[in-house]
Order: structure tokens, then C-alpha cells, then sequence
């Protein structure tokens, strides 16, 4: 009688054929997460906030900035870097790239994403002094009638 192919395959199976792949993701997700350490030392906690590592392979470190001006900035530190990477145990790093991402940011810090939407959702919550109306109401006072009325019309928000 010919095997079944769509019959159910045991768990101890499957796990068999996953464990090997599970196990290198691990590891290369423990080594990522070392070398990621290592750029927030170099660049320092302001910068490294703003940069993640996100592959290294062949001797090939690739680097996520979120803007352009970031990743300018990363270019002109890479011969530091790579010595600073080098010093701490990655003797095998041959070169360092470097790429702008907007993306990244979605990933570095999801939880200033989350703040953002809802502030958003619940609408603008400042409010104007009724002394900083009185203040525009002064300055519109000796202003041009241009800026005089875009002034009043600014201060009238404090007063609601």
C-alpha cells in the first residue's frame, strides 16, 4: 500500500526538521543583539538610539540609520567604528555598510509610535493662558495690520 501523503506527521517530527533552523536563528539573533551592544557603546546612547544593526554576514556589518543626515554622520565614524568592532573580538569585520531607513524608526522604538497615535486619537489637549492672549493682544496692538488681525485671531483661542 502506497504512504499517505497528506496524513498527519508526528510532533516529534516536525520538531526535528524546526529545531536546527530555530537554533540558528537564535544564535545569529544572540550575535545581532551583541553587536548591537557594541554600536550603542561607540556611538553613545543619543545616537545609538538612532541606528540598529541589521545583518552581518561574510564579513559584511550592515548598519540602519533613520534618516540620511543619520547615516551621513555613521559614514564619517565607520574606520572608528570598524576599529572599535574589530578591538572587541570581530577580527574577521572586513567592511561596514551603512543605510538610511525611515522604516527603522517603526522598529527602534515602537513604543514613542504608540504615544504618538494616541495623543493623536484624543485630540490636541493644550490650551492657551488667558495671560499669553492678553500678550498677543498687546503685540497685535502695535503690529501691521496683516499680522495685527492674524494676532487677534490667535489670541480669541485663549479665550474660548
Amino acid at each position: 500500500m502506497a504512504k499517505d501523503r497528506y496524513a498527519p506527521k508526528p510532533l516529534n517530527d516536525i520538531m526535528a526538521g524546526l529545531n536546527n533552523r530555530l537554533s540558528a536563528y537564535a544564535g545569529k539573533s544572540q550575535a545581532l543583539d551583541k553587536q548591537q551592544t557594541l554600536l550603542k557603546e561607540f556611538l553613545g546612547p543619543k545616537l545609538g538610539e538612532k541606528c540598529r544593526v541589521s545583518n552581518y554576514r561574510d564579513g559584511t556589518l550592515m548598519i540602519e540609520a533613520v534618516s540620511a543626515s543619520i547615516a551621513l554622520k555613521l559614514n564619517y565614524l565607520k574606520m572608528d567604528m570598524q576599529s572599535h568592532f574589530r578591538a572587541a573580538g570581530m577580527a574577521e569585520l572586513g567592511q561596514i555598510k551603512i543605510v538610511a531607513n525611515p522604516q527603522a524608526t517603526t522598529r527602534l522604538s515602537p513604543t514613542v509610535n504608540k504615544n504618538a497615535a494616541s495623543s493623536e486619537a484624543s485630540g490636541n489637549s493644550r490650551t492657551m493662558s488667558q495671560q499669553t492672549s492678553d500678550y498677543l493682544n498687546a503685540i497685535a496692538a502695535s503690529a501691521p495690520p496683516s499680522l495685527k488681525e492674524k494676532l487677534e485671531r490667535l489670541a480669541r483661542h485663549g479665550k474660548k
